[in-house]
């Protein structure tokens, strides 16, 4: 058992400290705490059984079951020295006891006692256990409950289990019979009962909390997977990067192509019709009350239009004013706020979620037209009256639908009545399934807008965003179900409006209440108007909550939408200060601020009211219609599933803490893990205690503060002790001891953490960190003399000696404190010299992602062994030349004083003794026969090292001492002089020895590995982009570096994206060469390209025709790499064209799907085209890089057009190496690559520049789509699958004026008979009239009529429309092609015809 669990609660119980600290808000706990620690001191505990009671193993592991409460019981039982034990936990459905017990015959029963009878269910009510001697007499027991079959019940102790989060009962455990001799139950039982009670409602409080979480994940998982499709499931891995501070990432092509021409979609035809203000700038201010019933029609056409709807999807646009028509009139115009107006609102804030919040990068065009179509249907036939109102006055819609939301479904049947007409049906070109899940999607949507499923709709949503799972559909309901509510969400004269008309028509409601006689719904009472509190609960309910979800997916809306709904709520919570509570008060005092010209918010105050106070301050939680009622309470947290689980009427208890035990929940995540076996656990923290204790000692080891307290203690072990011996007195010796042993033990714990921490430090450098420390031990005096005073001999000699050993060992310490200055320095020459060579490249380029920006150097293994090696050699040079001088340092004058005392000791004169004494000033004492000597005071002044003792040769009676410490401060201070230069020395040689070798060898040698291992991580980094050294001499390391970036950037360009693997791979493996590494599956859109009439352009030009095909190259792949792309195969007249998508963190966009990559090709290929056109004949294109061509080829090539076709196609591939050893080549192999090659090739039959697929076209963005129109249905050569191919009108189509030369011809195929004219009179008609328009939208119906018909086998109208076409557009090479076609079956339909056309040609 861990002490750490246990100490803490066992001093509180012991000594009676915090005993109010987990019990401080409940009666209960208090008094139980009290009770126990008193009588605790009056008795004795078993410390071991303590201990075992407070085990977190102790209910590990709880659970329902009869083995779970045997075993519990069991082990309780035991600790009190009781004969039974039983464990009862409270029922509160049933309102009873119940445990669990093994029959007589072996079967697991669940056994139930009434709370109301019984000695067990009076223990509930109590706030402490209860003890009894002789329970049978007690008034609580039961016969009939209480007594056990051939078990006689003397003594009796019993616990109330209680929830103290909660403050209720919801168990009892209970004791009977003492055993081992006692006839009753202790007080310390009592506590040891109340202990394992605490211990039994934890245990209880995480188990039902454990079903309690099951079963709403259970629950929430299952409304998640409502309607899921797996098939729209949002990719969270390529696409994005989602966390808790998620950004918007964009996508941004090189700035240079800022100045190429830009493929926009080409304006609505309606704008000669519609207001100045175009589609784009219709923001959040657009207010729909402004606008006609024309202008509404017209908004919605646009947004249709603008999201590329129409062309996509096929919506003739009279049956889509049709339907928006019939959509009108479905809403009742006498409600104030369900009416036309809100539908077409709800509308237009779809369209902005989608288009400036960035919602579209996550939807398909299918998704945009359910949402576009759910948002003008959401409320048809919405009567005023909510859904409450319905079930409450048993209307025939709550019949109809059950009392399930009402009002929706009406809505959504009511929307499928419309489609069932024909002139209103806009998905008539879906096919079946299309249209099942087309159906299933719009009644999804419109269900989940009912106020009732708000909080279910965030749970769901909030579900798939951490479980990273979150499909189309769902996101589809979330944008309309935020756009229903994002009334407070717009601009404040906006938003008021709306709030008027809320209040209006829940007004109207509670009239009609109130003449019914039932119960009025809040705030719908009209004598008690209230709309500022209204609004700020609303706000602060739902619309902040849902906006707040939504922008944790849509970053965007934090800065769209989440400002205005605080300008709202701040505006409304000054109204309710200022106590304008009603509408007209409202606009009253708005118009007072205006015609003041100074309308400006009021500042909030703070000491205002409580918008949920009244005017007494009581706290009044009023529901909001249609919302629960505790939906606006504070239950602890504020995320989206907390408020899902009140929507399912539960309610989960609070992480629930008790320190006092040493426990803590951390909440729901920590239940919800598998508990493990207490021993399992102990050995992986055991594992992981030594992890972290490493990992903090290196981070110890590593920190400043180490390092600089390490540094400070060289520089006083190297200089301390001189410096004493200079300037210190001997008083201060005690000081300077204490602060060397202080200094010696810092040195040893970073030896030993040298040790521990850092591999292979047992080396050169650990020798002389080594012996620098022990060094110090001769320096502390007490250490080293423990107890001869200052006149004995030996202790001179000790202290000689101990001066000679400090030395010696100063080498060691001087070898450390150099090693740490060197390392230091040379880390910031370094870095000093990284960050001016960066600020030079940054002031040369502009660009922010060069290379040297990019490198951050870290030591290389040959740069760190070359400075360990010039290091060890310097200190070792260094160390040999101070020992040399030491051993050469020998004083061969003889001592005078030597020989005035050998002559006294020789002649012991009087005189002579006195004349020595008298030429020697700094004698303290002398000692001869007959003659003594001593200056005591001037001894316990000094030193023992500043004493010299000399003894006379003659004999050994006669001694002199001298006061030498004018002598050791001389020394001290030239030793000071000589330490400080061969430390200067030492850190000059080697910081010299070392730049020059980091300079010109190590530092070139680290920058060219960086460059290798930067190119195995990114094998397409720009190295072209490295300056070159502005050297007069350029040395070899130079040479070697700029080889390597030319051979790297030699392999980019000849492998390109295809053989970054190869790069990568090969450059990260010290191993051999193998270019054959495994392809790759990867997904990408891919372009083939082919040069119109090469054959003749190469007989022409001959040798010019490499010029030829390189300039046209270079503008290909220009403005593919521009955009993102990368050029592949060149192929002579051909090139391969990749943009690789879902490429993980290296993803272009932002969205999983990838639509501004789409985009960017496309708009990437119609740049190329462009160029190209602007480039005229070929003599033009060439200008002056042409050499000498014969006259006859120079007029041939002169109207020579440079052109090029182009086929897009999306699809995967394998990426890798095509060939062998000897040769490859890095390309796709796949049939996609080749169904690009065939739409290529496609485009020379259709007369088009560019072709592309289905797949393609329908990841374009919704304002693309728009511009492109279907050119054919058909199946290439080798597909199994047909294809619907597109062009795109980069053109107005008014501009496809020039008729070909067989024009007549092809009108004259396309002539109708009379009886033809009357059958398809109003159709012809109609076409005409609609050609006649000067709108293209409307223009586009007769095309989209026209291919419709080809495709349902009606060629004979299909000829009329045709017929028309040719007409108006004469120069149309679609419908020329079409014509052709068709005229080789005279426009009769074959009935082998399999609905596509079969392309032959590769």
């Amino acid at each position: 058992m861990r002490k750490s669990q246990v100490s803490p609660m066992r001093e509180s119980f012991l000594t009676g400290q915090d005993e109010n600290k987990q019990y401080s808000n409940s009666r209960v706990g208090r008094a139980s705490v009290k009770g126990m620690l008193n009588s605790i001191r009056l008795s004795s505990i078993n410390i071991d059984k303590f201990d075992q009671a407070l085990s977190p193993d102790f209910a590990s592991g709880f659970e329902e079951s009869v083995d779970c409460f045997a075993e519990i019981t069991t082990k309780a039982a035991a600790l009190l020295d009781a004969e039974k034990c039983f464990l009862f936990i409270k029922d509160e459905n049933e309102q009873k006891l119940y445990t669990f017990i093994a029959d007589t015959e072996g079967e697991h029963i669940r056994a139930t006692k009434p709370i109301d009878r019984g000695i067990a269910g009076t223990i509930l009510s109590e706030p402490t256990g209860y003890t009894a001697n002789k329970a049978h007499q007690s008034d609580r027991w039961s016969e009939e409950l209480d007594e056990l079959p051939g078990f006689v019940t003397n003594s009796y102790l019993a616990w109330p289990i209680w929830d103290f989060s909660s403050c209720k009962c919801i168990g009892v455990v209970e004791f009977r019979n003492k055993s081992g001799g006692m006839s009753s139950f202790s007080p310390a039982d009592s506590q040891f009962a109340r202990i394992i009670a605490l211990q039994l409602g934890h245990a209880i409080i995480h188990y039902k909390q454990q079903e309690l979480i099951a079963g709403h994940t259970e629950a929430i998982n299952k409304a998640y997977e409502k309607n899921f499709d797996q098939g729209e499931t949002i990719d969270f891995s390529s696409g994005t990067e989602f966390d808790n501070n998620r950004k918007a990432v964009s996508f941004s092509p090189n700035p240079r192509a800022t100045s190429q021409m830009k493929i926009a979609k080409q304006p609505s035809l309606f704008d000669a019709r519609r207001s100045s203000v175009s589609i784009s700038d219709r923001a959040w201010d657009y207010d729909v009350f402004l606008q006609s019933e024309e202008d509404l029609v017209m908004h919605a056409i646009d947004i249709f239009d603008e999201r590329g709807l129409f062309s996509r999807f096929s919506i003739p646009m009279t049956t889509f004013v049709n339907f928006v028509g019939e959509i009108k009139q479905g809403y009742d115009k006498s409600s104030p706020y369900h009416n036309h107006y809100h539908a077409f609102d709800v509308m237009h804030v779809c369209y902005l979620l989608m288009t400036k919040c960035r919602a579209d990068e996550y939807l398909e065009s299918f998704n945009t037209l359910s949402i576009l179509v759910a948002a003008l249907a959401h409320d048809l036939g919405h009567d005023g009256y909510n859904n409450a109102f319905h079930q409450n006055t048993d209307s025939d819609l709550a019949v109809t639908y059950n009392g399930i939301s009402i009002l929706e479904n009406y809505s959504a049947a009511y929307l499928f009545r419309i489609l069932r007409k024909q002139e209103n049906n806009i998905f008539a070109r879906l096919d079946a399934e299309e249209m099942t899940k087309m159906r299933t999607r719009l009644i999804d949507m419109i269900l989940d807008t009912d106020a009732k499923n708000h909080f279910m709709l965030m749970t769901r949503f909030k579900h798939g965003l951490e479980m990273k799972k979150l499909s189309r559909g769902l996101l589809s309901s979330m944008i309309l179900h935020v756009s229903d509510v994002s009334n407070p969400a717009r601009p404040g004269s906006v938003a008021r409006k709306f709030a008027y008309a809320v209040q209006k028509e829940f007004f109207r409601q509670g009239d009609k209440e109130r003449e019914l006689g039932i119960t009025q719904t809040p705030f719908m009472d009209r004598e008690f108007e209230n709309l500022p509190r209204m609004q700020v609960a609303f706000i602060d309910a739902v619309v902040h909550p849902v906006f707040r979800l939504l922008a944790d997916f849509l970053p965007l809306v934090e800065a769209k939408c989440i400002k205005s709904i605080q300008l709202n709520r701040a505006f409304w919570h000054n109204m309710l200060h200022r106590g304008i509570l009603k509408t007209d008060d409202i606009i009253s005092f708005l118009e007072t601020q205006k015609r003041g010209d100074s309308f400006i918010l009021p500042a909030i105050e703070g000491s205002g009211a409580s918008e949920c106070e009244d005017e007494e301050g009581n706290d009044h939680a009023v529901p909001i219609p249609g919302i629960p009622a505790d939906a606006t309470k504070n239950h602890g947290e504020s995320d989206a599933r907390r408020a899902s689980l009140i929507s399912i009427s539960t309610a989960i208890p609070k992480a629930y803490n008790d320190p006092e035990l040493g426990y803590t929940d951390h909440g729901r995540d920590s239940i919800a893990k598998p508990r493990r076996s207490f021993r399992y656990s102990m050995v992986e923290s055991s594992g992981g205690c030594l992890r972290r204790a490493h990992r903090t000692m290196s981070s110890f080891l590593d920190s400043p503060a180490f390092q600089i307290l390490t540094f400070l203690a060289t520089l006083y072990a190297l200089f301390a002790f001189d410096l004493n011996a200079a300037v210190g007195e001997k008083e201060s010796d005690g000081v300077f001891d204490q602060v060397t042993l202080v200094v010696l033990v810092i040195f040893l714990i970073e030896l030993l953490l040298n040790l521990i921490c850092v591999s292979g430090y047992i080396q050169f450098f650990f020798w002389l960190d080594l012996v620098a420390s022990v060094s110090l031990y001769l320096e502390i005096s007490f250490l080293v003399q423990m107890g001869p005073e200052l006149g004995d001999a030996d202790d001179f000699a000790l202290a000689k000696a101990g001066r000679a050993a400090k030395a010696g060992a100063r080498a060691g310490r001087l070898a450390s404190i150099l090693r740490v200055i060197r390392l230091v320095k040379v880390f910031k020459l370094a870095k000093w010299a990284l960050e001016r060579l960066t600020k030079k490249d940054k002031r040369e380029s502009t660009s922010k992602d060069d290379l040297e920006n990019e490198l951050h150097f870290s030591m290389s293994v040959i740069g760190r062994r070359m400075t360990e090696s010039i290091t060890k050699k310097v200190i070792i040079a260094v160390v040999l030349m101070l020992i040399m001088f030491s051993a050469t340092d020998v004083n061969y004058t003889p001592d005078a004083r030597q020989f005035q005392l050998d002559t006294i000791a020789e002649f012991p004169e009087t005189t002579l003794i006195e004349s020595f004494l008298d030429s020697h000033d700094n004698i303290i004492a002398f000692s001869a026969p007959g003659y003594e000597y001593k200056d005591q005071d001037r001894i316990d002044a000094l030193r023992a090292t500043e004493i010299l003792m000399l003894n006379s040769t003659v004999n050994e009676f006669t001694t002199a001492s001298f006061d030498v410490s004018e002598d050791i401060e001389t020394q001290a201070w030239y030793s000071l002089l000589i330490t400080s230069f061969v430390t200067l020395l030492l850190a000059t040689m080697g910081l010299l020895f070392s730049r020059d070798a980091y300079k010109m060898v190590i530092h070139p040698i680290e920058k060219m590995k960086h460059t290798v291992q930067h190119l195995s991580e990114n094998p397409l980094l720009h190295l072209e982009r490295i300056k070159k050294r502005n050297s007069s001499e350029s040395t070899e390391t130079d040479m070697l570096a700029q080889a390597i970036t030319k051979m790297a950037a030699l392999l980019q360009v000849g492998f390109g994206s295809a053989g970054a693997e190869i790069i990568a791979k090969n450059l990260s493996d010290m191993g051999e060469l193998n270019p054959m590494i495994p392809g790759v599956r990867v997904n990408a859109i891919f372009g083939f390209c082919d040069i119109r009439d090469f054959t003749f352009a190469t007989e022409g030009l001959q040798q010019d025709v490499m010029i030829f095909v390189n300039k046209i190259a270079r503008i290909a792949h220009t403005h593919v790499v521009e955009s993102g792309g990368h050029p592949n195969k060149n192929i002579g007249d051909a090139f391969l064209l990749v943009w690789k998508l879902k490429s993980g963190k290296n993803t272009n966009s932002s969205g999983d799907l990838q639509k501004e990559m789409y985009d960017s090709a496309l708009n990437c290929v119609q740049n190329i085209i462009h160029d190209l056109k602007q480039a005229g004949s070929i003599g033009s294109f060439l200008h002056d890089d042409m050499s000498g061509m014969s006259p006859a080829w120079a007029s041939s090539l002169e109207s020579y057009k440079v052109a090029m076709g182009f086929g897009l196609h999306k699809g995967w591939a394998i990426e890798g190496a095509i060939g062998s050893k000897l040769k490859i080549d890095a390309s796709y192999l796949s049939p996609h690559v080749n169904l690009a090659s065939r739409l290529e090739a496609a485009t020379k039959q259709y007369s088009v520049n560019l072709l592309m697929s289905d797949a393609f076209f329908g990841g374009l963005s919704g304002s693309l789509q728009s511009t492109c129109r279907r050119c054919d249905k058909v199946i290439f050569k080798g597909s199994t699958e047909p294809m619907v191919i597109y062009v795109q009108d980069t053109e107005p189509l008014a501009m496809l004026v020039n008729p070909p030369r067989n024009h007549d011809h092809l009108l004259e195929l396309t002539t109708w008979d009379d009886k033809t004219d009357k059958a398809y009179y109003g159709l012809i008609n109609d076409a005409k009239s609609k050609l006649c328009s000067e709108r293209e939208l409307v223009q586009r119906e007769v095309y989209d009529a026209l291919f419709n018909s080809y495709l349902d086998r009606d060629w004979n109208r299909c000829k009329i429309f045709c017929h028309l076409w040719m007409e108006k557009f004469p120069g149309d090479p679609v419908v020329i092609c079409m014509v052709n076609h068709l005229s080789k079956y005279n426009f009769h339909c074959p009935e082998s015809w399999p609905g596509f056309h079969a392309l032959s040609e590769k």
